[in-house]
């Protein structure tokens, strides 16, 4: 199975992962009436596997049940697992200053970038320190 999501299963987990209350499938596709069942049925079922999400519980929809789904506790933990594996690959091909430099530059709200800087210099002043004591 290929790990990566496309732009519309990254969509339906994006809705899933910042919505207050779990979700059905024909909620998904009100919210986004782009989407149809033949695309929220499988993108579900991806998600499942990678463990993303997760059944929260069974509702009535109508006249028919259905499941509404959350994410899962251990999402963050596997995306950032994705990501760092892509980082791996893109390593071999370009700078790791030049990722960072990516990243921020995507970034198009300046203080939300400068929050992001604060936290990278945080954690390379922690490495820093942690690869120090190691010598």
């Amino acid at each position: 199975m290929n790990k990566y999501l496309n732009p519309k299963e990254y969509n339906i987990l994006n809705m899933i992962f910042h919505s207050e209350e779990p979700l059905s499938a024909s909620q998904l596709i009100k919210i986004q009436p782009g989407l149809t069942v033949n695309i929220v049925q499988p993108a579900i079922r991806k998600l499942l596997k990678l463990k993303l999400i997760e059944v929260a519980d069974i509702s009535i929809d109508g006249n028919v049940l259905a499941r509404r789904f959350q994410s899962t506790a251990d999402a963050p933990d596997i995306i950032e697992k994705m990501f760092m594996d892509d980082y791996l690959r893109f390593k071999r091909l370009i700078s790791g200053q030049s990722l960072f430099s990516a990243l921020l530059r995507a970034d198009h709200r300046p203080n939300d970038a400068q929050n992001e800087i604060a936290e990278l210099e945080q954690l390379l002043d922690e490495y820093k320190k942690k690869t120090d004591k190691n010598r």
